[in-house]
């Protein structure tokens, strides 16, 4: 008792729902006991009622029977075929016609076993009963038949029909003593004699009864000292003297309300009542017992009283559970209170209570959050501050990472492209020089060398170059080729073979060059690592086609392949096969990214042990101007050697390369200019004091006065003159630069250059009218 107390004073949930339940059972333990006391007693009502209508049928049902078998019966009485064997009162003669008309009129299928003739004033005639018809196994002698059928007979020899049920020994039949007259003769009309019809009393025949009547019950009939076989009620270990107990005692309270019984036979529950048949001489030992079972209506009481506690079982669990969700509902805020008070005890200042309603619970929950808030918030600036912090630091590394790679590509190229200009230059010079034929090939050589290296470093430096996004039409075969000028090395030096299967007509897309060289670039690096980390050798095979609305990048390895497993997850991010610190799993996610930004498409297949296949595809653009399907030729180009196409014209070339000051004296001078040279800014200044010239051709970086600033004094000193007036660099041409350019309206010419470039650009700025 003292755990009951502790329990309910310690848990608001017991407190409500112990109370509860207790109600709901005893609403349920009334519930069953109102069924039992209302409804029990109105079934038992309503089932003697029923047994007591089918009493009252079966009675009637018996007097039905008669009256039919006194209308079939009487007109075969009157068929003349019949009745004149039966005035000729010759015994054998009648006996053979009754047997022909059992036959004739199928008087077996309506029940009749007995069947004979009596003629007036001789009871005792043809004693050895030759005319009675027996067809069952009569466990009575005709004699005593005749007997029981007496009574019956003497109505019939007055002239009325006699009806009659008797029992000879266990069977009982029902009796028609049809009176048959003479038509003719002395005595027409008088009692001829009287033809008896006996009708046993079978199991089918009561069936008919019940059926008839349209009652529903079962028929024990009694007969003597035992149940007759005819009974309809079918129930195993209950002896015959029980049901002829039952009969007689039934027998003594007929026609009263106790005349019906509660019984139970083979465990099912049975309405009982009985009668003695009417007969002309009264037999109590010859009767019937009626039985109704109410058996289904207590099963049907016993499933709905089941059924009864089971909702309720489960209303009471339903109802306990919704309590407990009531409960549950009710105290979640303080719990949730609780929680958040906790926690802000352990510092945790970022727990907030839900608000759930306007009553006290949600005004306190108000309350906790407001006092929360501040502090939370300033955490969250406090993170905020640090993450910030933190990332700026991540990008200024990464920039800073990123800008000195830049810085150090330039530099490098601009380094390289000084004395690229200057070994091509005089490669080129040397090889219209009268030179033996073995050193010629050498010269070819050394200028195919340079200009590879010019494509390399150019590779670079676009490569290296900040871009803004830009989609302009680009021509995919030029991106492939300048990304394998960049990766050549690494793919020459892993013995991998590159084959181009490149379209000749492919048309251009509209995309950022730089975006889509990144794409390519890792694509064929994944290849090379992977089968340099599996084979000694292997092969690229690069294809680029187009269908008309899309152009089509193959890139195929012989590589090891990949895994269908990994096949599926191939462009998620983060997601690498290379060992740690070897990879970080973005490059394929970012192919995938920048390929879909362009509206195209990028898969893959493979199969282990057989290489991988990279399909990418592009859309193919729409209106593209022309300079965009062939490379411009340049003018100069297609310059011609004239000695004397400079003659006349003097030409001021300011570089700190020697080698390249001597280099631009050497070809300008073969071609009629008379040139200057100076190696900065301020010897060429001082040229141009006391001598005239007429276009000045000056390095874009040099030490002293760089090229800007040159250029600045000549447009300060001798405006014309600057007009012809040409930049030569080995820089990026980066936005900036190129913005310069535009601004200034100034031509440049890139390191390294060709011989021809260099003539062409000195061609253009010295044509124009020099004003000095």
């Amino acid at each position: 008792m003292a755990n009951w107390e502790k329990l309910l004073a310690s848990s608001l949930r017991v407190k409500v729902l112990v109370p509860t339940m207790l109600v709901m059972a005893a609403l349920l333990a009334l519930t069953v006991l109102t069924v039992n006391q209302v409804f029990l007693p109105q079934f038992k009502v309503n089932a003697r009622q029923r047994l007591r209508d089918a009493d009252s049928g079966f009675k009637f049902a018996q007097i039905q029977q008669k009256l039919e078998l006194e209308r079939r019966f009487r007109s075969l009485s009157l068929m003349p075929s019949y009745h004149a064997v039966f005035e000729k009162r010759d015994a054998q003669t009648i006996g053979k016609q009754l047997e022909l008309m059992y036959a004739d009129e199928n008087l077996a299928e309506d029940g009749v076993v007995v069947v004979f003739f009596t003629p007036v004033g001789d009871h005792n005639w043809n004693t050895n009963f030759e005319n009675m018809v027996q067809q069952v196994n009569l466990r009575a002698s005709p004699a005593q038949m005749r007997q029981s059928c007496a009574p019956a007979l003497a109505l019939a020899m007055n002239g009325e029909t006699g009806f009659d049920t008797v029992r000879v020994k266990e069977q009982i039949f029902s009796i028609v003593a049809i009176p048959v007259c003479y038509r003719t003769g002395w005595n027409p009309g008088e009692v001829l004699g009287v033809l008896t019809f006996g009708k046993l009393l079978n199991r089918d025949t009561a069936k008919a009864s019940f059926q008839t009547a349209g009652l529903h019950g079962y028929v024990a009939f009694i007969a003597g000292d035992r149940v007759n076989q005819a009974s309809t009620l079918m129930v195993t270990n209950v002896a015959d003297a029980g049901l002829i107990a039952q009969f007689h005692h039934l027998s003594t309270l007929a026609n009263t309300d106790s005349a019906v019984e509660d019984v139970l036979l083979d465990n099912t529950h049975f309405y009982c009542t009985g009668g003695t048949f009417k007969s002309l001489k009264p037999d109590k030992s010859m009767g019937y017992l009626l039985f109704t079972k109410y058996q289904d209506q207590l099963d049907a009481l016993q499933g709905a009283r089941s059924r009864l506690v089971t909702v309720s079982l489960l209303a009471m669990l339903g109802g306990g559970l919704a309590i407990m969700l009531f409960v549950w509902r009710a105290l979640r805020p303080l719990q949730e209170l609780r929680a958040g008070a906790e926690a802000v005890g352990r510092g945790d200042f970022t727990q907030r209570v839900i608000v759930r309603s306007n009553d006290e619970c949600g005004q306190l929950a108000k309350v906790f959050n407001r006092m929360t808030a501040d502090v939370e918030h300033s955490q969250t600036q406090l993170k905020q501050t640090v993450d910030t912090l933190q990332t700026t630091q991540a990008q200024l590394i990464q920039s800073e990472k990123l800008s000195a790679i830049g810085e150090f590509v330039a530099g490098v190229a601009h380094e390289l492209n000084n004395p690229l200009a200057t070994v091509m230059g005089f490669s080129e010079i040397l090889k219209t020089a009268p030179v033996e034929p073995k050193y010629q090939r050498h010269l070819v050589m050394i200028f195919k060398s340079a200009e590879r290296c010019q494509k390399i470093v150019q590779s670079l430096l676009t490569f290296a170059r900040r871009h803004q996004p830009e989609r302009v039409p680009v021509n995919v075969n030029r991106l492939v080729e300048e990304v394998l000028e960049i990766v050549a090395y690494q793919l020459r030096t892993g013995n991998i073979e590159v084959a181009r299967n490149f379209s000749k007509q492919l048309p251009s897309v509209l995309a950022d060059g730089h975006q889509i060289q990144q794409v390519f670039i890792n694509l064929i690096n994944n290849a090379r690592q992977a089968i340099e980390a599996h084979q000694p050798s292997g092969q690229l095979i690069i294809t680029t086609e187009t269908d008309g609305t899309n152009i089509r990048i193959k890139i195929a390895d012989n590589g090891p392949g990949i895994s269908a497993e990994n096949l599926r997850k191939i462009f998620d991010p983060f997601f690498t096969t290379k060992g740690v610190g070897k990879g970080t799993g973005l490059g394929l996610s970012l192919c995938y990214g920048l390929i879909k930004e362009h509206g195209g498409n990028i898969s893959v297949t493979s199969e282990p042990g057989r290489g991988a296949t990279f399909v990418v595809e592009l859309p193919v653009a729409v209106n593209v101007p022309a300079e965009f399907l062939t490379p411009p030729i340049e003018e100069s180009h297609q310059t011609t050697f004239n000695p004397k196409v400079g003659v006349g014209k003097t030409i001021l070339v300011i570089d700190d390369e020697e080698m390249l000051l001597t280099l631009a004296d050497a070809e300008l001078s073969a071609h009629g200019y008379a040139v200057i040279t100076a190696n900065n800014g301020e010897a060429a200044l001082r040229e141009l004091a006391d001598k005239k010239v007429d276009a000045i051709l000056c390095d874009l970086k040099m030490p002293g006065l760089n090229g800007r600033q040159v250029l600045e004094r000549v447009r300060a000193t001798n405006p014309a003159l600057a007009r012809h007036f040409a930049f030569v660099t080995g820089d990026i041409i980066n936005e900036p630069l190129a913005d310069y350019f535009e601004a200034e309206k100034v031509r440049y010419l890139n390191k390294p250059f060709s011989l021809a470039e260099l003539r062409g650009i000195v061609k253009s700025i010295s044509n124009e009218t020099s004003g000095g």
